[in-house]
């Protein structure tokens, strides 16, 4: 589209602009609270009954500590799998440069974006979640945390006695029985809408930037992982004397050696592990900063990226006290037990699209999830759609942007194992039989490994990441009209998400003055 023909097309949007400004001048705070979603009383979007569920096991990430088979893909043999060219080789290289323990090789140092000092931001966002989470972004269920014992007469810690205890994910629940043997009673809400007014404010106000109520019934039991899966470690003494359990051989990873140790796989049963039948599942998502991920792919996107799996193992661990205090049963879930993705959208807190996450009114794809299964009866919540599939249908920005060319550009279906689109065939990694756009998870994360520090562009390019205006409320509404397939046109012409070429992003001005911005935001 050229200039001319461009805005010849947006004299539509001048006009509606028009109407809402005299809208917002009469009434702004009903224009401000634009409210476009429509509940759904099914799942809005095709599951066969072939769909048999999902491995963990088969999860990008857990497949990097046992499936060592080279990459088929030839867009990766030629791109990112010259020296890492199985998954666990990605994966392990990818996790010593996050954590410190490596040097980048892919970005000069000096790099602004790539510097130490995004570097040292980056992991300290992610301490929380590392140090207290134990194994809940790896998919742990009841994931513990290794610490050392500290000698009570020096205060000097035992680094060589190594030991695992609870973590913020900890699904023991023992004092909530404690208490109901001791005769303490559950406390009682008037009924189920009475209980989720006083759970999604406590929610919100532990840290939740959403939340939503899905009832644990067949339709959601589905969501269950078929199968959990979890990291094997080993024990290592480090060069000054420490002791500590590892996914990865050290030594061998210092010399360009990328050994795991496979994983522990167990058949789901939340029932037979928790103790109990839930009967609401919380589902939480957690707002990422809009500022850090203009920045994407640099590390100051991963940086807020971090953060949330940091804030999600805090909120998580105090919504589940919260619960308990009440003489409720809860299980705190990061990554783990369940796919998290349909579970937010039957919570009603938004749509899946084209590049795999959900797409939220409010904060777009920017946002990070988790849930809490609790045998609290809680009202549910229905499934909501605010033309999500039909814009992306259209819009494309994503696909378009995505350096590892992961992201399809084809409708969405109904996924089949052995399906082939324009970027790469359904893998054991995709989710099958449900009708959705086909991601490759196997060039998105080599695309993370060769550039150390995470992506996220096609969150960052992406028309429904805006902060919270009223002429995005517009964008929202456009999404809905014949004239939607503009958006993408009008979101470029205005500067949002920067440039769309992956080649032209990563060393153009815009990274940098997004970088230099918040770093320059006080």
């Amino acid at each position: 589209m050229n200039r001319r023909e461009f805005l010849k097309a947006t004299g539509v949007a001048g006009v509606s602009t028009a109407v809402a400004g005299a809208a917002i001048a009469s009434n702004p705070k009903k224009v401000m609270a634009l409210d476009i979603a429509k509940e759904q009383d099914d799942f809005p979007a095709e599951v066969t009954k072939d769909f048999k569920g999902f491995s963990f096991q088969n999860c990008m990430f857990i497949r990097g500590f046992w499936d060592n088979e080279p990459f088929e893909d030839e867009y990766i043999q030629k791109t990112y799998a010259k020296e890492f060219n199985t998954i666990p080789a990605a994966l392990i290289n990818y996790f010593g440069i996050q954590s410190g323990v490596l040097k980048g090789r892919t970005h000069d140092p000096n790099k602004i974006g790539y510097r130490q000092v995004e570097i040292a931001l980056s992991i300290a966002c992610a301490s929380v979640d590392k140090h207290f989470g134990g194994g809940g972004k790896l998919g742990a269920t009841d994931s513990p945390m290794q610490t050392y014992s500290i000698n009570p007469m020096t205060k000097e810690r035992m680094s060589d006695t190594p030991v695992f205890v609870q973590g913020l994910y900890s699904w023991d629940n023992s004092k909530v029985d404690k208490m109901l043997k001791q005769g303490k009673q559950q406390y009682k809400f008037k009924d189920a809408k009475d209980a989720a007014k006083y759970v999604k404010k406590a929610t919100k106000f532990l840290g939740a930037d959403l939340v939503g109520i899905v009832p644990y019934n067949e339709r959601t039991k589905r969501w269950t992982y078929t199968e959990w899966a979890t990291p094997k470690t080993k024990l290592f003494t480090m060069p000054d004397g420490r002791k500590e359990y590892l996914y990865f051989d050290p030594i061998k990873l210092q010399k360009g050696e990328y050994e795991t140790f496979g994983a522990n796989v167990e058949k789901s049963d939340i029932v037979k592990k928790a103790g109990f039948e839930p009967k609401s599942i919380i589902v939480m998502a957690f707002e990422m900063d809009y500022d850090a991920f203009k920045a994407a792919p640099s590390y100051v996107a991963n940086t807020t990226v971090q953060m949330s799996y940091s804030t999600m193992a805090e909120v998580t661990h105090k919504v589940a006290t919260f619960l308990r205090e009440l003489g409720y049963k809860a299980l705190p879930c990061g990554n783990d037990t369940a796919l998290s993705v349909p579970l937010a959208i039957e919570a009603g807190l938004g749509e899946g699209s084209r590049m795999g996450m959900i797409v939220t009114e409010k904060y777009g794809p920017r946002v990070r999830l988790a849930k809490i299964y609790t045998d609290l009866e809680i009202h549910p919540d229905k499934p909501k759609t605010f033309g999500v599939r039909e814009f992306c249908n259209v819009c494309m920005k994503c696909a378009d942007a995505c350096p590892g060319r992961a992201i399809s550009c084809e409708p969405s279906k109904v996924l089949k194992e052995g399906m082939e689109f324009d970027t790469g065939k359904v893998s054991i990694s995709n989710i099958t039989e449900v009708e959705k756009w086909y991601c490759n998870g196997e060039r998105c994360f080599s695309y993370w490994n060769y550039n150390e520090a995470g992506c996220s562009t096609c969150i960052a390019v992406c028309p429904y990441n805006k902060i919270d205006e009223w002429h995005h409320d517009l964008s929202k509404l456009m999404t809905l009209t014949p004239f939607k397939s503009l958006l993408r046109s009008l979101d470029e012409w205005f500067g949002y998400g920067g440039p769309v070429d992956p080649e032209e992003r990563i060393e153009s001005k815009y990274l940098i003055d997004a970088v230099n911005d918040f770093w320059n935001k006080i």
